[in-house]
């Protein structure tokens, strides 16, 4: 069994590690107990502990959230915090961060991390978006000035979970147009693979109508006829009118495209 000294030194800096990891590496939930009394940890929460005397921001709870692996993360940062995260965006809006977590259906968060403030509005999302997803729509990163990664959607993946929390108003907004528009660099083949494999008819519908309407070089090179858009007609915004390709309403006075 490790000593205390020995655990600390492998602490990674600002991270959160949990007794699952603690286990796995020799120390005890009695021993974590103790040396959280005399004053070398810090409880998290049940079951999660930090170094004493340090801060941790959300960063560092996502890296304990992801401890261990295994072969793949059973939650990891998705949706539009993961795409701002590629922008290079700190998710500041309106003077507070907003985390979007994604996690395998039927899974939890754990009580120590749903209970900490981690100075952020969380918001948590675990349905089944895609079929056979592929192992690299999920990535590391690593936070600036940190020594430990965290896993994130990959732009390609991040913008479909961002859609499917969307309703339909939303996808004409400010905030699709200004980040949406923008969106230069997605890799096509990436984008097939994940459009084939997604569920929701909405958000494939949705997001190939922008891709068309944003004229983005990436949307000409992926082969709609292999992705399954349903049929029939779908009320993407209520009260509008019919675009003939994607079959969905948009505004009236939305785009000379549709």
């Amino acid at each position: 069994m490790k000593n205390v000294n020995q655990l600390l030194q492998q602490w990674p800096a600002g991270a959160v590690l949990s007794q699952p990891w603690l286990t796995a590496h020799g120390v005890s939930s009695v021993a974590a107990g103790r040396w959280a009394r005399e004053g070398w940890l810090a409880r998290v929460g049940h079951g999660a502990y930090r170094r004493a005397g340090e801060k941790v921001d959300w960063q560092g709870g996502l890296y304990g959230l992801q401890q261990p692996l295994g072969e793949g993360p059973a939650f990891w940062l998705g949706g539009l915090s993961a795409l701002e995260l590629s922008e290079g965006s700190h998710f500041l809006r309106f003077g507070e961060e907003a985390l979007t977590l994604w996690g395998e259906p039927g899974r939890r968060l754990p009580r120590w991390f749903a209970g900490y403030d981690w100075g952020a509005r969380v918001s948590y999302q675990q349905y089944a978006l895609f079929d056979r997803a592929p192992a690299d729509s999920i990535q590391p990163y690593t936070p600036p000035g940190r020594d430990f990664d965290i896993q994130v959607a990959t732009p390609e993946r991040a913008v479909l979970e961002w859609f499917y929390a969307l309703s339909g108003e939303a996808f004409f907004g400010s905030l699709v147009s200004e980040t949406f528009g923008g969106l230069v660099t997605l890799r096509p083949r990436r984008l097939q693979v994940l459009l084939e494999a997604c569920r929701s008819v909405k958000v494939k519908r949705a997001f190939l109508l922008l891709a068309r309407h944003y004229d983005h070089a990436w949307y000409r090179r992926l082969d709609t006829g292999r992705i399954d858009l349903g049929a029939g007609k779908r009320q993407l915004y209520p009260g509008g009118r019919l675009d003939r390709d994607f079959q969905v309403t948009v505004p009236r006075e939305w785009g000379d495209d549709v």
